[in-house]
Protein backbone atom coordinates (compact mmCIF):
# COMPACT_ATOMS: atom_id res chain seq x y z
CA UNK A 1 0.00 0.00 0.00
CA UNK A 2 1.07 3.61 -1.55
CA UNK A 3 2.18 5.52 2.02
CA UNK A 4 1.03 8.85 1.47
CA UNK A 5 2.38 10.36 4.70
CA UNK A 6 6.24 9.07 3.46
CA UNK A 7 5.66 10.33 0.18
CA UNK A 8 4.77 13.89 1.12
CA UNK A 9 7.55 14.16 3.81
CA UNK A 10 9.96 13.25 0.31
CA UNK A 11 8.28 15.49 -1.44
CA UNK A 12 9.15 18.30 1.27
CA UNK A 13 12.59 17.30 1.62
CA UNK A 14 13.48 17.49 -2.59
CA UNK A 15 11.35 21.03 -2.34
CA UNK A 16 14.80 21.86 -0.04
CA UNK A 17 16.96 20.38 -1.50
CA UNK A 18 16.42 21.18 -4.66
CA UNK A 19 19.59 23.33 -6.81
CA UNK A 20 16.89 25.39 -8.54
CA UNK A 21 14.33 26.15 -6.53
CA UNK A 22 10.69 25.09 -6.92
CA UNK A 23 9.72 28.14 -5.64
CA UNK A 24 11.10 30.15 -8.06
CA UNK A 25 9.33 28.23 -10.68
CA UNK A 26 6.11 28.34 -8.73
CA UNK A 27 6.93 32.11 -9.15
CA UNK A 28 7.08 32.17 -12.48
CA UNK A 29 3.79 29.69 -13.20
CA UNK A 30 1.93 32.42 -11.09
CA UNK A 31 3.52 35.49 -13.07
CA UNK A 32 3.06 34.47 -16.26
CA UNK A 33 -0.72 33.01 -15.85
CA UNK A 34 -1.57 36.24 -13.75
CA UNK A 35 -0.36 38.26 -16.85
CA UNK A 36 -2.27 36.31 -19.18
CA UNK A 37 -5.50 36.51 -17.11
CA UNK A 38 -5.05 40.28 -16.59
CA UNK A 39 -4.55 40.59 -20.39
CA UNK A 40 -7.91 38.68 -20.99
CA UNK A 41 -9.48 40.67 -18.57
CA UNK A 42 -8.19 43.81 -20.82
CA UNK A 43 -9.81 42.47 -23.84
CA UNK A 44 -12.85 41.04 -22.45
CA UNK A 45 -14.03 43.84 -20.50
CA UNK A 46 -11.91 47.10 -21.74
CA UNK A 47 -9.76 47.03 -17.63
CA UNK A 48 -7.25 44.57 -16.23
CA UNK A 49 -8.65 44.87 -13.04
CA UNK A 50 -13.04 44.29 -13.34
CA UNK A 51 -13.85 43.99 -9.52
CA UNK A 52 -12.80 47.59 -8.72
CA UNK A 53 -14.95 48.62 -11.47
CA UNK A 54 -17.63 46.51 -10.63
CA UNK A 55 -17.17 47.71 -6.75
CA UNK A 56 -17.11 51.70 -7.51
CA UNK A 57 -20.77 50.56 -9.17
CA UNK A 58 -22.08 48.98 -6.70
CA UNK A 59 -21.15 51.63 -3.82
CA UNK A 60 -22.79 54.49 -6.27
CA UNK A 61 -25.98 52.73 -6.01
CA UNK A 62 -25.63 52.25 -2.54
CA UNK A 63 -24.89 55.58 -1.90
CA UNK A 64 -28.13 56.68 -4.50
CA UNK A 65 -30.53 53.97 -3.36
CA UNK A 66 -29.87 51.34 -1.22
CA UNK A 67 -32.42 48.52 -2.35
CA UNK A 68 -31.14 49.29 -6.16
CA UNK A 69 -29.56 46.20 -6.87
CA UNK A 70 -31.29 43.95 -4.35
CA UNK A 71 -32.91 41.29 -7.07
CA UNK A 72 -30.28 41.61 -9.71
CA UNK A 73 -28.39 38.97 -11.01
CA UNK A 74 -24.29 39.26 -10.92
CA UNK A 75 -24.57 39.22 -14.89
CA UNK A 76 -26.98 42.37 -14.44
CA UNK A 77 -24.74 44.53 -12.47
CA UNK A 78 -21.46 43.33 -14.77
CA UNK A 79 -23.98 44.91 -17.81
CA UNK A 80 -24.92 47.89 -15.81
CA UNK A 81 -21.22 48.98 -15.37
CA UNK A 82 -20.27 48.36 -18.57
CA UNK A 83 -18.76 44.90 -17.73
CA UNK A 84 -20.68 42.37 -19.99
CA UNK A 85 -18.30 40.04 -21.32
CA UNK A 86 -17.93 39.15 -24.70
CA UNK A 87 -16.21 36.08 -25.28
CA UNK A 88 -16.57 36.62 -28.86
CA UNK A 89 -13.56 37.42 -31.34
CA UNK A 90 -10.48 38.29 -30.13
CA UNK A 91 -11.41 37.14 -26.66
CA UNK A 92 -12.73 34.04 -27.67
CA UNK A 93 -9.51 33.27 -29.53
CA UNK A 94 -6.59 34.19 -27.00
CA UNK A 95 -8.75 32.55 -24.39
CA UNK A 96 -7.87 29.41 -26.24
CA UNK A 97 -4.16 30.53 -26.84
CA UNK A 98 -4.48 30.76 -23.50
CA UNK A 99 -5.24 27.31 -22.57
CA UNK A 100 -2.60 25.94 -25.46
CA UNK A 101 0.09 27.93 -24.27
CA UNK A 102 -0.04 26.58 -20.26
CA UNK A 103 -0.66 23.36 -21.35
CA UNK A 104 2.69 23.19 -22.64
CA UNK A 105 4.13 25.24 -19.67
CA UNK A 106 2.81 22.78 -17.55
CA UNK A 107 4.61 20.39 -19.46
CA UNK A 108 7.90 21.97 -18.74
CA UNK A 109 6.76 22.22 -15.58
CA UNK A 110 6.42 18.83 -14.75
CA UNK A 111 9.73 18.24 -16.95
CA UNK A 112 11.21 19.76 -14.22
CA UNK A 113 9.65 18.21 -11.11
CA UNK A 114 10.73 14.43 -12.70
CA UNK A 115 13.76 16.08 -12.74
CA UNK A 116 14.41 16.97 -9.18
CA UNK A 117 12.91 13.54 -8.15
CA UNK A 118 15.66 11.77 -9.61
CA UNK A 119 17.90 14.39 -7.90
CA UNK A 120 18.53 16.43 -11.65
CA UNK A 121 19.53 20.38 -11.63
CA UNK A 122 17.04 21.62 -14.07
CA UNK A 123 17.36 25.12 -14.83
CA UNK A 124 14.91 27.49 -15.15
CA UNK A 125 15.05 27.14 -19.05
CA UNK A 126 13.24 23.39 -18.42
CA UNK A 127 9.83 25.50 -18.63
CA UNK A 128 9.97 25.61 -22.39
CA UNK A 129 10.78 22.18 -22.95
CA UNK A 130 7.61 21.05 -22.92
CA UNK A 131 7.70 22.96 -27.13
CA UNK A 132 9.21 19.43 -27.78
CA UNK A 133 5.97 18.19 -27.55
CA UNK A 134 3.64 20.80 -27.83
CA UNK A 135 1.23 18.73 -30.20
CA UNK A 136 1.23 15.45 -27.63
CA UNK A 137 0.58 17.80 -24.92
CA UNK A 138 -2.16 19.73 -26.73
CA UNK A 139 -3.57 16.75 -28.31
CA UNK A 140 -3.65 14.39 -25.16
CA UNK A 141 -5.37 17.40 -23.26
CA UNK A 142 -8.18 17.71 -25.59
CA UNK A 143 -8.71 14.29 -26.15
CA UNK A 144 -8.93 13.58 -22.37
CA UNK A 145 -11.26 16.19 -21.36
CA UNK A 146 -13.20 14.79 -24.30
CA UNK A 147 -13.33 11.22 -22.58
CA UNK A 148 -14.10 12.67 -19.39
CA UNK A 149 -16.93 14.93 -20.46
CA UNK A 150 -18.32 12.29 -22.14
CA UNK A 151 -17.83 10.12 -19.34
CA UNK A 152 -19.73 12.66 -17.18
CA UNK A 153 -22.83 12.71 -19.32
CA UNK A 154 -23.72 9.28 -18.07
CA UNK A 155 -23.56 10.55 -14.30
CA UNK A 156 -21.24 12.45 -11.86
CA UNK A 157 -19.01 10.01 -10.26
CA UNK A 158 -17.73 8.05 -14.10
CA UNK A 159 -16.78 11.68 -15.01
CA UNK A 160 -15.03 11.94 -11.76
CA UNK A 161 -13.26 8.26 -12.03
CA UNK A 162 -12.82 8.86 -15.69
CA UNK A 163 -10.45 12.05 -14.50
CA UNK A 164 -8.34 9.42 -12.45
CA UNK A 165 -8.27 6.83 -15.09
CA UNK A 166 -6.15 9.29 -17.52
CA UNK A 167 -4.63 11.36 -14.36
CA UNK A 168 -1.14 10.07 -15.66
CA UNK A 169 -1.16 10.25 -19.68
CA UNK A 170 0.69 13.25 -19.93
CA UNK A 171 3.18 11.99 -17.57
CA UNK A 172 3.51 9.25 -19.95
CA UNK A 173 4.25 11.65 -22.67
CA UNK A 174 6.95 13.06 -20.75
CA UNK A 175 8.50 10.63 -19.34
CA UNK A 176 8.79 8.51 -22.79
CA UNK A 177 8.31 11.10 -25.87
CA UNK A 178 8.33 7.79 -28.13
CA UNK A 179 4.89 7.13 -27.10
CA UNK A 180 2.13 8.39 -29.15
CA UNK A 181 -0.96 10.02 -27.01
CA UNK A 182 -3.38 7.21 -27.17
CA UNK A 183 -0.59 4.89 -26.08
CA UNK A 184 -0.18 7.22 -22.97
CA UNK A 185 -3.75 7.20 -22.05
CA UNK A 186 -3.88 3.49 -22.13
CA UNK A 187 -0.81 3.54 -20.15
CA UNK A 188 -1.91 5.46 -17.85
CA UNK A 189 -5.04 3.11 -17.32
CA UNK A 190 -3.37 0.80 -16.09
CA UNK A 191 -1.30 2.58 -14.01
CA UNK A 192 -3.91 3.97 -11.87
CA UNK A 193 -5.98 0.65 -12.05
CA UNK A 194 -6.44 0.17 -8.41
CA UNK A 195 -4.54 3.20 -7.50
CA UNK A 196 -7.91 5.68 -8.06
CA UNK A 197 -9.10 5.71 -4.26
CA UNK A 198 -5.08 6.37 -3.40
CA UNK A 199 -5.28 9.92 -5.71
CA UNK A 200 -8.34 10.77 -4.43
CA UNK A 201 -7.14 10.69 -0.77
CA UNK A 202 -4.83 12.20 -1.59
CA UNK A 203 -5.85 14.87 -3.44
CA UNK A 204 -8.46 15.52 -0.66
CA UNK A 205 -5.49 15.57 1.67
CA UNK A 206 -4.67 19.18 -0.09
CA UNK A 207 -7.96 20.53 0.41
CA UNK A 208 -7.09 22.35 3.17
CA UNK A 209 -3.88 24.04 1.11
CA UNK A 210 -6.48 24.89 -1.65
CA UNK A 211 -8.51 27.15 0.92
CA UNK A 212 -5.64 28.76 1.91
CA UNK A 213 -4.31 29.57 -1.31
CA UNK A 214 -8.07 31.04 -2.60
CA UNK A 215 -7.55 32.94 0.30
CA UNK A 216 -4.08 34.55 -0.52
CA UNK A 217 -4.91 35.29 -3.81
CA UNK A 218 -3.17 32.08 -5.13
CA UNK A 219 0.52 33.42 -3.69
CA UNK A 220 0.34 30.47 -1.44
CA UNK A 221 0.17 28.43 -5.33
CA UNK A 222 3.60 29.22 -5.62
CA UNK A 223 4.67 26.89 -2.99
CA UNK A 224 1.46 24.48 -3.32
CA UNK A 225 2.05 23.81 -7.20
CA UNK A 226 5.19 22.05 -6.75
CA UNK A 227 4.63 20.30 -3.28
CA UNK A 228 1.67 18.85 -5.17
CA UNK A 229 2.75 18.36 -8.40
CA UNK A 230 5.79 16.00 -6.53
CA UNK A 231 3.67 14.08 -4.40
CA UNK A 232 1.47 13.27 -7.68
CA UNK A 233 4.60 12.25 -9.46
CA UNK A 234 5.50 9.66 -6.67
CA UNK A 235 2.11 7.93 -7.35
CA UNK A 236 2.78 8.06 -11.50
CA UNK A 237 6.18 6.33 -10.06
CA UNK A 238 4.74 3.60 -8.37
CA UNK A 239 2.44 3.07 -11.00
CA UNK A 240 5.05 2.72 -13.71
CA UNK A 241 7.09 -0.04 -11.09
CA UNK A 242 3.76 -2.00 -11.46
CA UNK A 243 4.07 -2.27 -14.77
CA UNK A 244 7.94 -3.02 -14.67
CA UNK A 245 8.58 -0.03 -16.34
CA UNK A 246 11.42 2.53 -15.32
CA UNK A 247 10.00 5.37 -13.94
CA UNK A 248 11.37 7.99 -16.13
CA UNK A 249 12.66 5.96 -18.71
CA UNK A 250 15.45 7.07 -20.93
CA UNK A 251 15.19 11.48 -20.92
CA UNK A 252 18.76 12.11 -21.35
CA UNK A 253 17.90 12.89 -25.33
CA UNK A 254 16.71 15.64 -27.08
CA UNK A 255 13.04 15.45 -27.98
CA UNK A 256 12.92 17.62 -30.21
CA UNK A 257 10.07 20.15 -31.81
CA UNK A 258 7.05 17.55 -32.46
CA UNK A 259 3.50 18.71 -33.83
CA UNK A 260 2.41 14.96 -34.63
CA UNK A 261 -0.75 14.24 -33.23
Amino acid sequence: MINRVEIKREAKGILRQAKVSPLLMGVLIFGISLVLERIQYLIEYGTIFPIWRLIDYVSYLLSADPGAFANMTEDQLLAMAGLTSSATGYSLFFSILIGLFMTVLYGGFYLYCMGIRQGREMPVSTLMDGLGLAGKLIWCSILTSIKVFLWSLLFFIPGIIAAYRYRFATYNLLADSSLSVSEAIRLSCQQTSGMKGDLFVLDLSFIGWSLLSSLTAGILSIWLLPYMALCDLAYFEEGQRRLGRSPYGDQSGDTGPTWEL
